[in-house]
């Protein structure tokens, strides 16, 4: 007969064993023919699984493959191919993701191939789903405006303004516009550049005035500058020691000086005539 006390702790270790079981492998490890062996991390696949003699034997993916998450697989997932660009290329832990070029748009979820973007200027692509399934979803697109009924696209501002309404302003209407252009009112031009026409025609007169007024000026100081010259300096013109063809005199100025040079001839004569008086008396 088996003692008490011995049953109690067979069945506190099957007990202990049991709860153990139930409770699973730990993190990073998956139960493989009864063991818990390690999962082998990303960039990684299992070569061997885990023994009694070993853990469980990893090795690298391959070039062109990848694997993002801890695995018990025997080898990694291919690494996605792109049509026209990637916009991350593929490493031993991360997938590609595909880009199409300028003018295509994505017909996939993951951009795996592109379509040529049919829209015209004033159009935008509108993406719907055509078909979907094993997380692989497929576009396709329509060509809509890309601004309302009353409003026009911008292409050198890339954006939607609103249409001129040449009604509100009380101008007649030249051309409606369309989805790319604004409409046309007659006169309206010129309404609108009236105001830089005002300016333009002010800055003018403005350079204008000031260009008189600076020759003006200039004339009067020059001038001034002349009869100041003629006053300072009276005894040369009288004299005549200033060399005359240095001059342009007018006829009333050459006559002044004649009229000086003539008194002063006769000053002379008359000093001669008295001292010859003088000498003959004595």
């Amino acid at each position: 007969m088996i003692p008490l006390s011995l049953s109690l702790a067979v069945i506190c270790v099957l007990s202990i064993w049991n709860i153990e079981y139930a409770a699973g492998c730990g993190n990073g490890q998956a139960e493989i023919n009864g063991r818990c062996c390690d999962l082998c991390p990303p960039g990684e696949h299992m070569k061997e699984f885990c023994s009694e003699h070993q853990k469980t034997v990893c090795i690298p993916c391959e070039e062109g493959y990848y694997s993002n998450h801890y695995n018990i697989f025997d080898r990694c997932e291919k690494c996605q191919s792109c049509q026209q660009e990637y916009a991350q290329k593929c490493t031993p832990t991360t997938n590609a993701n595909c880009a199409c070029r300028s003018g295509f748009l994505c017909s996939n979820n993951i951009c795996s191939n592109c379509e040529e973007n049919k829209c015209v200027m004033g159009e935008k692509p509108k993406r719907t789903v055509s078909s979907s399934g094993k997380g692989f979803i497929k576009y396709s697109y329509q060509c809509e405006p890309s601004c309302t009924d009353n409003a026009y696209f911008d292409a050198k501002e890339d954006v939607c303004k609103p249409r001129t309404q040449c009604s509100e302003l009380r101008l007649a209407e030249q051309f409606p516009g369309n989805k790319t252009h604004n409409a046309v009112c007659v006169g309206y031009e010129m309404h609108r550049n009236g105001g830089d026409f005002i300016h333009v025609f002010l800055g003018i007169g403005f350079v204008l005035l000031s260009l008189t007024l600076l020759v003006c000026l200039s004339y009067t100081c020059i001038k001034n500058l002349r009869k100041n010259k003629i006053y300072n300096n009276p005894i040369e013109i009288i004299t005549g020691s200033t060399n005359t063809n240095d001059f342009h005199l007018s006829k009333e100025e050459s006559g002044l000086g004649l009229i000086v040079q003539d008194e002063s001839r006769n000053s002379n004569s008359f000093g001669l005539l008295h001292l010859e008086k003088v000498t003959s008396l004595r």
